[in-house]
C-alpha cells in the first residue's frame, strides 16, 4: 500500500508526475516508452529501461496499475494526491471572461442569483460538476414589516430584508382582526427590529412587543404565532443550501464503467453528507483539492470522512470571502482524470470575483 508521505527519490517523483500528466491529458495507459520520450523532448533524458524498472517499483508501492499486461499504466488516487501536491496553486490563473465579469457585477444585488450564476460558470466552465454553498443568511438584517388584511378574516404578513428579499406569509385569523389597526402594529414592529440580524428576533421578543400593544385594545396577542411563523420561513429561506448545476457532466465525465456511474448518481443523492464534510474544509483563501480513494487514509478524520464520500472523484474547493470573513464555498466535482490545473484556476477565479462582488454590494456600489 502506498504511503503518500513516504519519500520519493527525485527521478520516480519525477517519473510519477509525468505519467500522469500524460495520463490526464491524453486518458491512455501510458508506456515507459512516452514517458521516455517526453523527457527527452523537454531536455531530460532517461533510457526506457531504466523508465520500466522505475515504474516498476512505483507499481508496486501502489501509485500505477496495469489492465493488461502488455499495456502501459494508469495512475492510482495516491499518484494523483502526489501530483496535485507538486502543484502551486497560486502560480495557476484561469482568466474568466469579460461577458462573465459583465453578469456577475450586473447581479451584484441579487445575491441569490449571483450564486446561481457562479454555479453555472464552475459547471459550464469544467464539463463537470459545479456548486456553491450559500452564506448563513440568519445574519441578514430586517428592513421592515408590512401586514395587510386582504378580505374576510385573511390576513398577509410580509417581511423585507435589507437584502431586499421578501418574505410572506397568509393567515386566516378570527373576525375581530377587522377591528385591529394592522398598518400601526407593522411599523411599530418595524422600527423596533429594523437593522436588527434575523437571527436574533426571538418568539418571546415578538410576543412581548405585540402584548405591548394591549393598550390599543383586545387581539393583537392572536399574530404572535403567525409572525413567528414569518420570521421562522425567512429563517429556514435564508439558511445555507448547496447549489449545484452540471450533474449531467459529472455522469458524462464518469464515461461508461458501471461502478463509476453508481458512484456518482450515489455522490449526487447523498447531498448532506456533502455538504456536512464540506463544512470541515477551512475557511482559508487557499484552494484546496481533495483525491477520494481507499488506497490512502488521511490523518486529518475530516479529509478521510471527504475523501471517503468522494471515492472515484476529485474535489477542488475554494471559499469566497466578505472582509476577510468565510461567506461560502464553491468548487468542482470530477472524474480522478481532471484538468487539475484548469480547475484550480478557475475555482480561484470565480472565488476571488464573487468576493468582490460582495464586498462592492455591501458598499453599495452594485448595478441595479
Amino acid at each position: 500500500m502506498a504511503d503518500i508521505n513516504e519519500k520519493l527519490s527525485d527521478r520516480s517523483a519525477l517519473l510519477l508526475k509525468t505519467l500522469t500528466r500524460l495520463y490526464i491529458q491524453n486518458g491512455i495507459p501510458v508506456s515507459s516508452t512516452s514517458i521516455s520520450n517526453t523527457l527527452s523532448e523537454e531536455g531530460i533524458t532517461i533510457p526506457p529501461s531504466t523508465v520500466r524498472l522505475e515504474l516498476s517499483a512505483l507499481e508496486n508501492s501502489g501509485y500505477f496499475i496495469k489492465t493488461h499486461s502488455s499495456s502501459g499504466r494508469v495512475p492510482t488516487a495516491n499518484a494523483y494526491r502526489i501530483y496535485v501536491n507538486s502543484l502551486d496553486p497560486h502560480s495557476i490563473t484561469s482568466p474568466l471572461t469579460a461577458e462573465i465579469l459583465d453578469a456577475c457585477r450586473a447581479l451584484s444585488g441579487e445575491l441569490g442569483r449571483l450564486l446561481d450564476y457562479a454555479g453555472e460558470v464552475l459547471a459550464n466552465e469544467s464539463g463537470c460538476l459545479g456548486f456553491v454553498t450559500s452564506p448563513n443568511q440568519n445574519e441578514a438584517k430586517i428592513a421592515r414589516f408590512k401586514i395587510d388584511h386582504l378580505e374576510e378574516n385573511m390576513i398577509l404578513l410580509r417581511l423585507e430584508l435589507k437584502s431586499g428579499r421578501i418574505y410572506s406569509h397568509l393567515s386566516r385569523m378570527s373576525p375581530s382582526i377587522q377591528n385591529l389597526r394592522l398598518p400601526d402594529l407593522a411599523e411599530f414592529l418595524s422600527e423596533r427590529t429594523s437593522g436588527r440580524k434575523l437571527g436574533d428576533v426571538t418568539e418571546s421578543e415578538i410576543e412581548a412587543l405585540v402584548k405591548h400593544l394591549a393598550e390599543w385594545g383586545r387581539g393583537y396577542d392572536t399574530l404572535v404565532h403567525p409572525l413567528h411563523d414569518l420570521i421562522m420561513d425567512a429563517r429556514l429561506g435564508e439558511s445555507p443550501r448547496t447549489i449545484m448545476y452540471g450533474a449531467a457532466g459529472l455522469l458524462k465525465a464518469s464515461g461508461d464503467n458501471a461502478d463509476s456511474l453508481a458512484r456518482a448518481v450515489e455522490l449526487l443523492d447523498n447531498r448532506t453528507s456533502f455538504e456536512k464534510t464540506l463544512g470541515q474544509v477551512p475557511g482559508d483563501e487557499k484552494v484546496r483539492v481533495y483525491i477520494g480513494g481507499r488506497e490512502f487514509i488521511p490523518e486529518n478524520r475530516g479529509d478521510a470522512l471527504l475523501e471517503s464520500i468522494l471515492e472515484g472523484f476529485a474535489l477542488v474547493v475554494g471559499t469566497y470571502h466578505l472582509h476577510s470573513r468565510s461567506a461560502g464555498q464553491l468548487g468542482i466535482v470530477g472524474p480522478l482524470r481532471t484538468p487539475y490545473e484548469h480547475h484550480l484556476g478557475l475555482v480561484r477565479s470565480v472565488a476571488d470575483t464573487i468576493s468582490r462582488t460582495l464586498i462592492a454590494r455591501e458598499l453599495g456600489f452594485h448595478s441595479n
